[in-house]
């Protein structure tokens, strides 16, 4: 039972109300700025400030060692080694801050992905607490992180055109016809939701039946099935695996199933989503996030969005991901004015940054550039992205063309599940290996400068191109 607390009137004349309101704000605000001040973010500072109260992650000091993960080869004993490591480690270094939350009555959340604890409306005085501890690495605010935003060029572009053009130039049609659709290969993305009903997804879709248990995650539990507040998900799902059975062949890889979370709210995403859809996709739960089934993850997860390059955050689950033997794809931004514009987590060396060009396979305009903040070479490769033609989520039967890096990296997320129905037994090495050396580096000169990172376009690797634009045919057939 919660202790209640005795409050005591007293009249007190009201210049001195105003001066202990100040005198208690004063006093917060040197509390913070005195307790361990560098432990704390700038947004949890200026939210403090403006609000009094801030949402915010404290990240514990230590992660867990999940090297004993690379030398299994069975995919769900991986899978379940890496979840039961991160979540044992998670429970005994947390215990005692749960503990003293609880005794607080402070709401929280407790994630084991990144061994992280979300505390709900913190006022100051607790900030600076959890700040001092000696388990603590540090407390961040409940950052936005924005889409790689699509401009959407053409919302009503219903007509279809058989294989899609992107999806031709990739060469992934060349595979279809050999049988390599990546049936069997689950696909995830990371994004608004998606319209599950949408003729070219449905069949595709793990939860088709009605049963949305390990098939979709919603981290606020608004719905219990798919949803896309935006359309951008439904429109990078399409991407990866569209085909209507009829004239709209739009995905790479249409054989494969997907899984989806929401991970972005609208046209933003919150690291409390992003986290907390991070954890469901390393290891799938009901829709209510009961009865974990490691098993039910994906091989592959698509990421269209990006905060700031350089920000460490997300490395974390990134991290254990990669170590379940899952592949990370993120879009690198659409910044691309000038060099060293790359999004984290796309400037990760752990992950796979694509930047996108067009259908004369020139760099888009918008496509951000390297280098990157925690590796040189970013992108790591490019593919298609300019007037994309894919799903959208106005009704089951339409489609929107759109332009952003948000639309290139799904490409590449569909090549990685052709890869894998190929070779399921294909390394991390093997599977990045192939796709590099297997790009079409005959590209056109991009807009601005053509020397970032002291490379010039035409020589590869670059931080323009990266390796080379994709090509699925190729890199299937290169793999040992």
């Amino acid at each position: 039972m919660k202790r209640q607390k005795f409050v005591a009137s007293v009249f007190v004349p009201v210049g001195v109300t105003l001066s202990l309101v100040v005198m208690v704000s004063l006093w917060q605000s040197n509390t913070l700025a005195t307790a361990a001040s560098y432990r704390v973010d700038d947004l949890a500072r200026s939210q403090l400030q403006a609000n009094g109260r801030a949402d915010v992650f404290v990240k514990m000091l230590t992660d867990v060692d999940l090297s004993a993960a690379e030398g299994v080869t069975d995919r769900v004993e991986r899978l379940n080694l890496v979840h039961d490591l991160l979540v044992a480690h998670a429970a005994t270094s947390q215990a005692n801050l749960l503990a003293y939350l609880d005794q607080q009555g402070v709401r929280y959340r407790s994630f084991w992905i990144n061994n992280s604890v979300f505390v709900y409306e913190a006022d100051g005085s607790l900030v600076s607490t959890l700040a001092e501890r000696p388990d603590v690495a540090y407390i961040r605010g409940n950052h936005q992180v924005p889409l790689s935003q699509p401009i959407i060029v053409a919302p009503q572009a219903n007509t279809p055109n058989g294989v899609e053009w992107n999806i031709a130039l990739i060469n992934a049609d060349d595979l279809w016809e050999e049988g390599n659709e990546g049936q069997g290969i689950v696909v995830a993305n990371n994004d608004t939701g998606v319209r599950w009903t949408h003729d070219a997804l449905d069949e595709q879709y793990r939860g088709r039946s009605g049963n949305h248990d390990y098939a979709w995650w919603d981290p606020h539990l608004d719905y219990d099935e798919p949803y896309d507040t935006n359309g951008h998900g439904t429109h990078t799902m399409g991407i990866i695996v569209g085909d209507d059975g009829n004239d709209n062949q739009i995905g790479v890889a249409p054989g494969a199933e997907w899984i989806a979370a929401k991970g972005c709210e609208s046209s933003s995403c919150s690291d409390f989503a992003l986290t907390s859809a991070a954890e469901w996709l390393a290891c799938p739960t009901r829709v209510d996030g009961s009865d974990p089934d490691c098993s039910q993850a994906p091989h592959v997860i698509n990421n269209s969005w990006g905060g700031d390059g350089g920000d460490s955050w997300y490395r974390s689950y990134v991290r254990s991901w990669t170590a379940a033997g899952i592949w990370p794809i993120f879009s690198i931004g659409n910044s691309g004015d000038g060099c060293q514009t790359t999004t984290s987590p796309g400037d990760y060396s752990t992950v796979i940054g694509v930047g996108a060009t067009d259908i004369n396979d020139r760099l888009a305009a918008f496509s951000s550039k390297g280098p990157g903040a925690f590796r040189r070479l970013k992108p790591d490769v490019v593919a298609p992205g300019q007037d994309i033609r894919s799903a959208y989520n106005a009704s089951d039967d339409s489609y929107a063309s759109l332009s952003g890096t948000s639309m290139a990296a799904p490409h590449v997320t569909g090549v990685f599940a052709l890869m894998l129905f190929q070779d399921p037994n294909a390394t991390r090495r093997e599977l990045k290996e192939a796709l590099a050396r297997t790009t079409v580096q005959d590209l056109l000169a991009p807009p601005g400068p053509n020397a970032c990172g002291g490379r010039e376009y035409d020589r590869y690797p670059n931080a323009i191109y990266g390796n080379g634009r994709v090509d699925a045919y190729a890199a299937v057939h290169s793999l040992p």
